[in-house]
Formats: structure tokens, C-alpha cells, sequence
């Protein structure tokens, strides 16, 4: 099941929202509905704390997505394709197609985010001057005031020397720039994160004890977040070290199972799904690739009407998201496994299917060369 869906496309860059963000949104809307509004603007109403607080979570995401936005052009004017940026329960993430070439590269796109972040704090504290120079409305001043702060302390805490923060990034381009070894600067730099992460849970805890629930919450999440991706961009980085030079006719199965259009979905279930125990089979009809078919896209639909419909009804057509050139790297193919929300890619060749690659045999290969490499 694919945990994004789309919501524009700025730039030429597709802008996705993955469901975990509305936990987020939900906590700032509250956080400010509850706490900061009422202490900034006694005396209004509930409802008007809660408008005051939907309008400045939307502007925090949208400084976020300016943050990412300005991480991802760096990355394009120096030819590194971004595939887009996903907006989830911490802020976002730009998906690069490959790592920067040198130190200098992840410099540049490291310090694009918290210029940003710096530059939007100045234009929100501009406006919260001119406002209350102006007499505005004092909830307009209290939004605009919050804007300034929260996007100073999204810069500040970027800088923080731990990846996968921007700091991280920085430190991990300085450690790449004088030891020439990607993967060393990048253990080292995630092993500043993890102490960071660690550190703020602790704090987190801290708070909870003493009764600041909201705020020990908050440090709590945001530790787990963090520790969970600096582990994670280590092993992205690592992976790519180890499976660089392997491509997917290495890794593919050639002698795939389809089915076909036509098919009921109760034979489906009992022919294949059943009897082999794939998640997944290709749909060919005449010896042409139509799409591929899931367990999960078959659960959507009541057991009692299984019969009346066919797989060419349930399929996923055949989109570029899920099909790949047998000459494409294994790391392309993870990114858009990971893209589409399937755990497979159907390769093709002159639009005729010729393999399919799974997740799990590029985890398998990639879990012996780490075992060798040790």
C-alpha cells in the first residue's frame, strides 16, 4: 500500500504528503489552539484560537516545503535529479536520485535549507514589526510573530552537527572533504545524530516527569525521528557502496509467472495466490503486458462478489512507476519500489516482459556483501 499521495507539482519537482503528516498537523493545531495563542491573544474565542491555528500550521508546512523546495533546486543546477519531496510527521525529505559527487555538492545543498529557513525568519520579523507599527489586528501579529520564531528555530536546530540534519550534512561534507571516504564521513556524522536523538529523548522524558507533557512529547517524537533516520541514511549509504555496480538483469527472475486479464478473481486466489504464495503476479494478455496484480488490491473487494469480477478489473495499469529497464542499477530500482508502494518491479524490454525483481532479492544480496564485507 503506498503510504504518499500527491498533492502538486512545483518546479517540475512532485510535491507528496505522506499520512504519518497529519499526526503533526494535528499536535501544532492543538499545541497552538491550546497554549501559544490563548497566552499571546487573551480573551478571544475558542474558535478563533483554533482559525488563528489551522492558518499557522499551514504556513509552517509551507515554510518546510520552501526549506526542501531550496535543498532540491541547489540539487538539480548541479545534475542531481530529485524524484520529489515528501512532507511527513518531522517536516520533509528530498528525494535525491544518487548522492552528491563531491563535498563541495552536499556543502551547497546542505546550507540551501537553513538559508531558507533564516530567510523566511526575516521576512516574517519584518512583517511582524510593519503590523505592529501599523496597528493590525493583534492576532495577525501574534501569526506572523510565530512564523518568525518557529522558522528561526528550524534553522538553528538544522545546524545541528548531526545527520540527517543539514548540519549533519555539513559536517559529513567537511569529513568527506579531507578523508575522501563517503561512508566514513557519513558513520561518523550519523553517530553525532544518534547522540543528538538520544539527548532529546532524554530531555523529552525529562519534561514528562516534571509534568510539561506537550513539550516532552514533542522531544520525545522528534528523538525517535531523528535516531531512526540517521540509522537509516547510514544503511542508505552503505547499500549504495555495496549494490553501485549491480543491475537488475543481475538480479532479476526470468522465468515469471503471469496471469491472465480474463481471469476471476476466485481462480486467482485459489490457482495462484494460494498454491504459490506470491503477493504479486504480471497480467499478460496476448503476450502483452497489461499491469500487475495484487493481494491487497483483491482484499478491496467482498469475497461474495470475488467471481463476478476479473483481474483486469482490479489490476494496476501499467505505469512507469512500476516497470524498469533490465540495464537499470538495483538502487533506482529500491527508489522506485519504495516510489510506487510495491514490493516488485516488472522489467521490460521493447514493452515485452522478460523478468521481475523483488525487494527481497536485493535485501538478500545486499545482507551476504554486508556479511563479506565484515
Amino acid at each position: 500500500m503506498k503510504r504518499t499521495f500527491k498533492v502538486a507539482t512545483i518546479f517540475n519537482i512532485p510535491i507528496e504528503i505522506n499520512y504519518s503528516w497529519f499526526i503533526i498537523v494535528g499536535l501544532v493545531i492543538f499545541t497552538l489552539a491550546s497554549g501559544y495563542f490563548p497566552a499571546t491573544n487573551p480573551g478571544l474565542l475558542p474558535v478563533a484560537y483554533l482559525l488563528m491555528a489551522i492558518i499557522s500550521a499551514l504556513l509552517l508546512f509551507a515554510s518546510l516545503l520552501a526549506h526542501e523546495l531550496a535543498h532540491s533546486l541547489v540539487a538539480e543546477k548541479h545534475d542531481l535529479p530529485i524524484h520529489g519531496i515528501t512532507l511527513f510527521v518531522f517536516g520533509g525529505v528530498a528525494q535525491l536520485e544518487k548522492e552528491p559527487a563531491t563535498p563541495a555538492v552536499e556543502f551547497k545543498m546542505a546550507a540551501a535549507g537553513p538559508a531558507m529557513s533564516f530567510f523566511l525568519a526575516v521576512v516574517f520579523f519584518s512583517l511582524t514589526q510593519t503590523f505592529f507599527s501599523l496597528h493590525f489586528p493583534a492576532y495577525v501579529v501574534s501569526i506572523v510573530n510565530y512564523l518568525f520564531i518557529i522558522n528561526l528555530v528550524v534553522g538553528i536546530f538544522n545546524l545541528f552537527p548531526g545527520f540527517p540534519l543539514d548540519g549533519g550534512r555539513l559536517l559529513r561534507a567537511a569529513i568527506w572533504h579531507f578523508t575522501r571516504d563517503l561512508k566514513r564521513a557519513t558513520g561518523i556524522a550519523s553517530a553525532f545524530g544518534k547522540i543528538f536523538a538520544y539527548l532529546l529523548i532524554a530531555y523529552g522524558l525529562f519534561n514528562l516527569f516534571m509534568g510539561v507533557v506537550i513539550s516532552g512529547i514533542w522531544l520525545i517524537f522528534i528523538g525517535f525521528f531523528l535516531q531512526e533516520a540517521a540509522d537509516t541514511s547510514y544503511r542508505q549509504v552503505v547499500m549504495k557502496k555495496l549494490l553501485g555496480g549491480v543491475r537488475v538483469a543481475h538480479l532479476m527472475t526470468k522465468n515469471v509467472v503471469t496471469v491472465p486479464a480474463n481471469l476471476p478473481l476466485e481462480k486467482l486466489l485459489d490457482d495462484y495466490f494460494f498454491r504459490l504464495r506470491f503477493t504479486s503476479f504480471p497480467v499478460v494478455e496476448d503476450d502483452t503486458l497489461l499491469g500487475l496484480v495484487t493481494i491487497h488490491s483483491v482484499k478491496e473487494y467482498q469475497q461474495d462478489n470475488w467471481q463476478q469480477f476479473t483481474v483486469r478489473q482490479v489490476m494496476s495499469p501499467i505505469t512507469t512507476g512500476i516497470v524498469i529497464n533490465e540495464e537499470a542499477s538495483v538502487i533506482e530500482a529500491l527508489a522506485k519500489m519504495s516510489a510506487s508502494g510495491f514490493g516488485r518491479l516488472l522489467v521490460v524490454k521493447e514493452n515485452k516482459l522478460i523478468g521481475i525483481l523483488s525487494q527481497r532479492d536485493i535485501m538478500r544480496l545486499f545482507e551476504f556483501k554486508s556479511e563479506v564485507s565484515r
